[in-house]
């Protein structure tokens, strides 16, 4: 087949219906109908079916049928007979060794045509016989293929170049913070030059259509950093529009939503701020990722757990995850880590880092982060242990409105908390469910659930190798000394194999007197096995000893990941990083209200406005209440004569500094 298949390519039958290449590798191809009955899934053929219809003419690719000749239109040829004249006499100029485009060489043939054609020397002007000669030129010097069909309506792109234009402008130009339009369409001009070789169906587009799709992402920045959600809201539509994927996990992309909001651990005590670590598939509209921190900024440990979450299953009823194809990310403090580079790399998946402060380049992620502020955080209604209906999650704070508006305090957020942190997990899973299995208005009336099993369905996900995931993921490091026993030790934990145990033996056979130190490789979440890799003296290459094993674990506990937090029991049992789990809301919790300490209780403002006052009568009510009682004729008091003493005394409420410094709780 000299036609190399690429997605996206247009394919036409004998009866001239259109069908597009949904999906193809080395075994089989989909050809999609662009205008089918709902029940029409397209044609499944192989590879040699496929190089079959298209060398018997049962198919025929787009680029084919646009080489087809076609007959000069009017329009063409009178341009022809028009330029003929002057390209005639100027050919017969050039080959006499004259320069084509000078001023001499154009007067002269000015004067030429004048004598033998009868045309007025000023008829055209320099530039325009230039023009003339220049597409004569690039046309290998034959007339009629320099004049083209004069435009009538704006020129439509066909589909191919437009999914490749789409594709190079959300791969490259998201990946860069320079505005230089003209560099990036030089490297555009080149990407579309090699694919050419393999794809004739890609036509280069202009530098101005190039520039004018750049310049509509950049309009989005400054609307997304405005306050406006209505407007927010419809760019962020239009946006993921512009990005065309055709199967789940071919793009997913990833952020952090921090919240004013806190949570109320098992003891009681609220916690630090919320934040939400998100990861979505673009084509169904998924969350294939979601996890929560309490009180920690943005860091390598959390979008690396963030980005493991996307190969496991959630729940039962979350159950989408597999190997994406590319990661799109901005270039956080988390997010730019060489930690989540080299385990994105293991993987076998793309990461592509967006500049910070430009959330148009991840329209999707930023899409579903504003719904789950809006719906979830805000708008959605909870019903409370009383049966009374809550809007809003309760204890959350909102999202600061400007840059002007003062933000809540820390204190604030602590004092308004009411969930405990397994509530808070259960309302965000039972939201996230419903979420999947809702119509989307981005997937024309389908539901994100919908839209993944259809997709995997045709396109089956790469299974997930579990054993490389959790070794990929040893991105923390060790130096602990190699035991004679065969054990190293990792943040208070001991992990033992057979294979270290000879290792020892092999190293001090040729040194005994060499340093025994070695790099342990190991993840903070999954303290069951770590990576020990050795090189000792005497020894070029180093040695790599994979799973070895926690020997505190028994065979049943090594079948779930357990942190090193939680086995040594730094959190009092709870882990600082947790995952959303499946339950049901039961109660709040509100906290005690300081009582009346001193002073006299105030009346109310019913009774002050009952009076009728005016506000200088008011002030004269208040005064007259609380004016000091003129000082009487009283008989001397015998004083005794202050004593000195070295020793003071002070006295100190007790209970209310201690309610000042913690939050005492109902149960």
């Amino acid at each position: 087949m000299l036609h190399q298949p690429v997605i996206g390519d247009v394919y036409y039958d004998q009866e001239r219906r259109a069908f597009s290449l949904a999906y193809y590798d080395d075994l089989q191809a989909l050809l999609k109908p662009q205008s089918h009955s709902p029940g029409d899934l397209g044609l499944l053929l192989t590879k040699d079916a496929l190089d079959e219809e298209v060398s018997s003419g049962a198919f025929t690719p787009q680029y084919s049928a646009q080489h087809d000749i076609q007959e000069p239109s009017h329009y063409q040829k009178k341009m022809i007979d028009k330029r003929r004249p002057f390209i005639t006499e100027l050919q017969k100029l050039v080959n006499k060794g004259m320069k084509p485009t000078t001023r001499e060489t154009l007067d002269e043939l000015k004067q030429v045509v004048h004598d033998k054609h009868h045309i007025g020397i000023n008829k055209y002007g320099h530039s325009t016989i230039s023009k003339w000669w220049k597409a004569y030129k690039e046309a290998d010097f034959i007339l009629e293929n320099s004049v083209i069909e004069r435009k009538s309506q704006p020129k439509r792109v066909d589909e191919p170049s437009e999914l490749f234009l789409n594709t190079f402008v959300t791969n490259h130009w998201v990946k860069s913070g320079v505005e230089n339009v003209a560099a990036s369409y030089r490297f555009y001009e080149k990407a579309v030059l090699e694919t050419r070789k393999r794809n004739e169906a890609i036509a280069l587009l202009s530098l101005s259509t190039f520039t004018r799709r750049v310049s509509v992402l950049n309009e989005f920045e400054f609307i997304l950093n405005s306050n406006n959600y209505s407007a927010i809201k419809k760019s962020l539509r239009t946006l993921c529009k512009k990005i065309v994927t055709s199967r789940v996990l071919e793009r997913v992309e990833m952020d952090r939503m921090s919240l004013n909001l806190a949570l109320i651990d098992e003891n009681g005590a609220p916690t630090g701020n919320v934040s939400i670590y998100v990861a979505i598939d673009c084509y169904s509209r998924y969350p294939v990722s979601v996890t929560f921190e309490l009180g920690m900024s943005e860091d390598t440990e959390g979008t690396v757990r963030s980005f493991k979450r996307i190969f496991e299953k959630t729940s039962n009823k979350l159950s989408a995850h597999g190997v994406p194809a590319k990661i799109v990310v901005d270039n956080g403090s988390g997010y730019k880590s060489d930690a989540l580079k080299q385990i994105a790399q293991r993987l076998g998946t793309e990461l592509i880092k967006a500049p910070s402060n430009e959330p148009w380049r991840k329209p999707f992620v930023e899409s579903f982060i504003g719904t789950l502020r809006k719906e979830f955080f805000e708008g959605s209604p909870f019903e409370g242990p009383n049966g009374e209906v809550i809007i809003g999650v309760p204890g959350y704070k909102g999202k600061r409105k400007s840059k002007t508006t003062k933000p809540p305090s820390d204190e604030t957020i602590k004092k308004s908390a009411r969930l405990e942190i397994k509530e808070f997990g259960d309302l965000l899973h039972d939201y996230l469910v419903d979420y999947v299995n809702q119509p989307h208005s981005g997937l024309h009336g389908k539901t994100p659930q919908q839209v993944w099993n259809e997709s995997i369905e045709k396109q089956p996900t790469i299974p997930v190798n579990n054993e490389q995931l959790f070794i990929a993921c040893h991105y923390r490091e060790a130096h602990p000394k190699l035991m004679e026993r065969g054990t190293v030790q990792v943040n208070k934990q001991v992990f033992a194999d057979i294979r270290l145990k000879q290792c020892y033996l092999d190293a001090k056979t040729l040194n005994p007197n060499q340093d025994m130190s070695v790099v342990v490789k190991f993840d903070p979440d999954d303290a069951r096995w770590v990576t020990v890799i050795a090189r000792f003296d005497d020894s070029d290459k180093q040695k790599i000893i994979q799973k070895v094993e926690n020997r505190a674990l028994s065979e049943d506990e090594l079948n779930d990941p357990i942190s090193f937090d939680e086995l040594n029991k730094e959190t009092d049992g709870l882990p600082s990083r947790r995952d959303i789990a499946t339950r049901k809301i039961k109660k709040l919790i509100k906290p005690k209200t300081r009582r009346q300490r001193s002073g006299k209780e105030t009346a109310s403002a019913k009774q002050n406005a009952s009076k009728g006052l005016s506000v200088e009568g008011r002030i004269n009510e208040s005064n007259k209440r609380y004016a000091r009682p003129l000082k009487q004729n009283r008989p001397p008091v015998n004083q005794e004569p202050i004593k000195e003493s070295t020793e003071t005394t002070r006295r100190v409420n007790t209970d209310l500094r201690a309610e000042q410094q913690t939050m005492k709780w109902d149960e």
